[in-house]
């Protein structure tokens, strides 16, 4: 189900209000929290490279950037319908927020079965659809069904908006013409010291059995791999492209 998820404009007002809280609520299940990942991120962006973000003539569509959920209990979740199409209230909170993570959650059974699975070079930041694709939704996921998957993973996902990547691409003196659809950036930077502030990383690290699922948006934002652990990438996880 995914309709207890999704917050009234009420409830997204008070959030953003005050986006340190973290709010709580029911579910037929049991309880969830969500918190917002980052927030005021053009500030932070501002901070981070002393420069306007709004500059650089690249939109920046988020005030806060990604949703993360916390459920208390195991829930299967109805992501998307038979044709692949994102459920709307989640649509609404992804063109708002970025990116937005559920834990303890997954997919069902044939979902989970029909997903290909992927793994990327660490720190090429990408879209994986471009204009011409309709399917422009990426969900990646980790299934607690799975006896590999299972296990938290050493291998991580980054995710930032498309004008982060832009200008730290200019901060390492590449600068780029146009905002292209990869990057390779952050070689040489503390991923540790970034997280929470310029990017989200979905870490793939909840306790053994933990079903993860990550949704992004190609349109505004770009996601790589990251292996913390130089040669450790990991098992391959879980990917589907909707509409």
């Amino acid at each position: 189900m995914t309709a207890d998820f999704v917050f009234t404009p009420e409830q997204i007002a008070r959030l953003e209000r005050d986006p340190a809280r973290v709010l709580e609520g029911q579910w037929s299940g049991g309880r969830f929290t969500a918190n917002l990942a980052i927030s005021h991120y053009p500030a932070r962006l501002a901070e981070h490279y002393a420069v306007d973000p709004a500059s650089v003539g690249l939109p920046l569509d988020f005030e806060h950037f990604g949703l993360v959920f916390e459920l208390d209990t195991p829930c299967e979740l109805a992501v998307y319908d038979g044709e692949r199409r994102l459920d709307e209230g989640l649509r609404g909170l992804l063109d708002r927020y970025g990116t937005v993570i559920f834990r303890n959650a997954y997919l069902a059974e044939r979902e989970r079965q029909s997903a290909q699975r992927s793994i990327f070079p660490s720190l090429h930041f990408h879209i994986d659809r471009g204009s011409t694709q309709p399917d422009r939704i990426s969900l990646f996921f980790r299934d607690p069904f799975d006896p590999l998957q299972r296990e938290p993973r050493s291998s991580s996902t980054l995710i930032l908006a498309n004008v982060a990547a832009y200008l730290q691409s200019l901060k390492e003196g590449r600068p780029p013409h146009e905002f292209k659809a990869l990057y390779q950036i952050f070689q040489d930077e503390d991923i540790g010291a970034l997280d929470g502030r310029i990017m989200v990383n979905q870490s793939w690290t909840a306790p053994c059995g933990t079903g993860e699922i990550c949704l992004v948006n190609n349109d505004t934002v770009l996601h790589a791999s990251y292996y913390a652990r130089e040669r450790d990438k990991g098992y391959p996880i879980g990917v589907r492209y909707l509409f």
